[in-house]
């Protein structure tokens, strides 16, 4: 790019010239903080992966042959989630960092340990050789099941909730308090390199988190599964208080004050009123400050992402079992795309990087002068051009990746009625062996499209944390995750309403929809900040060049 190109690129960024991260004399990250913030962030992770993986299994041993009870789980937490996760950040963002952080990591560990012992008390595991003599007299009486299970759900409502207020606490909070600002070349640590160490960390627990319990389960019992469990989050509880603890004593810029920390509550409190019109009120503010910002579009679009079942979730996976697919390849394909997942990770820095306008326009002119004296402010702004063409390659280059998929649904069709089991047809009508291509297309170009989904992720994720003011990102991140939560439970209303294996196909066609919308926002959204989405002109004579 020329100077004159790269002037009125971040010309057009101006409205962006206050960046949330603090641009103040930090010291830099030792190694030893960071492992311990690795560490930390790294165990809590494991554990949450551990026990949502886990808690499926313990619901389908305890209550066979019905869906009501996982149903039952999956509908509360959401609803929690949806109502509750942008008080959870306003909270975290009137809350000192180290007593936020700490009392979501206790929360987490004691509801999860709570629930392991219900569940091993619920449980009848009669074939398991390590718990021979174990009875409760509690487990005989015909009403305690119900009970327990009661007991569960809100353990499981906590343990949600908890979980959400450690995300956002961590990535949110401490994260982008410890990261320099991208001018500061001072050290590695930026906070596009910690987001992606973070995020693989958390995709790696989620690949090997499911394998391990299962390994535990099949090698020993439920009740094995639930002592270890258990057991993991007990020994992990005074792991991570240790690891933040550290971090904390080590970086002072995590001990400063948040400023004007208090808007919120006084706004939503002064008004007065029943405690559900106060509830309401303060839900009413969440909003107010979330559209407020400039970046709710972004934010908005990676909502709207969790309205596809284009992913391996459980509804995909019950089309795939339904049309005949074994067990076996769906754990393959779902083995790659969580390798894939994970070099998202790897991708997005560099994409970041390759798409940042340089720090110093070549060939500066006369009008330049002014914005070549703040070097600074000339990193900020060509790095925040690079965060949206990095997202807007990221979840286009998901929209397209998904074309094929969605073709190659509608050419699979559900090889039996779903009166059937399907063990009964699966093993003779398996699309793998009878449609390879298809087979092969669709799980392929699925796999590609998550490379997008996070890569758009972490880019969007930077986006809010960069441009969203310190003292409202936790909240924002909870009213984020709470428009998660409405379009999962969306999801699942859907998926419920066309529940038949051959309406999956429509269910496909709305998902691409879905994604096709947040593209087109995302879009929008980028074409505002920057005054264009592509070079025509650039375009024009690369072909010129071509044709000559």
């Amino acid at each position: 790019m020329t100077g004159n190109e790269v002037f009125a690129e971040l010309q057009l960024w101006e409205p962006i010239a206050a960046p949330a991260i603090e641009t103040q004399s930090r010291s830099p990250i030792a190694l030893s903080s960071v492992r311990s913030l690795y560490l930390s962030h790294a165990l809590s992770t494991w554990n949450a992966r551990s026990y949502e993986f886990a808690a499926i299994l313990f619901t389908a041993t305890a209550f066979p042959n019905t869906l009501l009870a996982s149903s039952l789980r999956g509908l509360s937490n959401t609803v929690a989630a949806l109502c509750l996760s942008s008080l959870i950040g306003t909270w975290i963002d009137e809350s000192s960092r180290l007593r936020g952080l700490l009392l979501t990591i206790s929360i987490n560990r004691a509801t999860v340990i709570l629930a392991c012992f219900a569940w091993f008390v619920l449980i009848h595991d009669t074939q398991s050789p390590h718990f021979p003599a174990v009875q409760w007299s509690l487990v005989t009486l015909s009403g305690s099941k119900p009970w327990l299970f009661t007991l569960i759900l809100g353990l499981g409502i906590f343990e949600k909730l908890s979980g959400i207020g450690n995300m956002i606490s961590m990535e949110r909070d401490w994260v982008p308090a410890l990261a320099f600002s991208p001018a500061t070349n001072l050290h590695s640590y930026s906070l596009t390199h910690l987001n992606s160490i973070m995020r693989r960390i958390d995709l790696v627990c989620k690949l090997l988190a499911p394998l391990v319990v299962s390994l535990i389960i099949t090698v020993t019992s439920t009740r094995g599964g639930i002592v270890f469990v258990g057991g993991m989050s007990l020994i992990c509880w005074g792991s991570e208080v240790y690891c933040a603890r550290r971090v904390w004593a080590l970086k002072p810029q995590l001990r400063e004050p948040k400023s004007q920390s208090r808007i919120i509550r006084s706004e939503s409190t002064s008004l007065p009123g029943t405690a559900a019109f106060e509830f309401c009120s303060k839900q009413w503010a969440q909003l107010q400050a979330y559209f407020q910002t400039d970046v709710w579009a972004p934010s908005i679009a990676l909502a709207l992402l969790h309205l596809s079942v284009l992913s391996y979730s459980a509804t995909f996976i019950t089309f795939l079992l339904n049309s005949g697919f074994s067990l076996i390849v769906i754990t393959i394909a779902r083995a790659a795309g969580s390798i894939v997942e994970v070099s998202s990770t790897f991708v997005a820095p560099l994409g970041i990087s390759h798409f940042t306008i340089p720090d110093i326009p070549p060939e500066p002119a006369e009008d330049q002068e002014a914005l070549l004296a703040c070097p600074q402010e000339v990193h900020e702004k060509g790095h925040a051009v690079g965060l949206a063409r990095s997202g807007l390659w990221g979840i286009t280059l998901q929209l397209v990746n998904l074309i094929p998929v969605v073709l190659a649904i509608w050419y699979l069709r559900p090889l039996q009625s779903t009166d059937q089991p399907i063990s009964s047809t699966a093993a003779s009508a398996d699309p793998f062996v009878s449609r390879p291509v298809t087979t092969i297309i669709m799980f392929t170009f699925l796999s590609i499209s998550r490379l997008g989904l996070w890569v758009f992720d972490l880019t969007t994720q930077e986006i809010t944390q960069t441009r969203v003011p310190s003292h409202l990102r936790s909240s924002f991140a909870g009213t984020e995750t709470a428009f998660v939560s409405l379009f999962e439970l969306s999801q699942w209303a859907i998926a419920a309403i066309a529940s038949k294996p051959e309406y999956f196909h429509w269910l496909a066609v709305s998902s691409f929809g879905a994604v096709l919308c947040s593209t087109a926002g995302y879009a929008v959204w980028v074409r505002r900040q920057r005054g264009h989405l592509l070079h025509w002109e650039r375009i024009g004579k690369g072909c010129y060049r071509a044709k000559s």
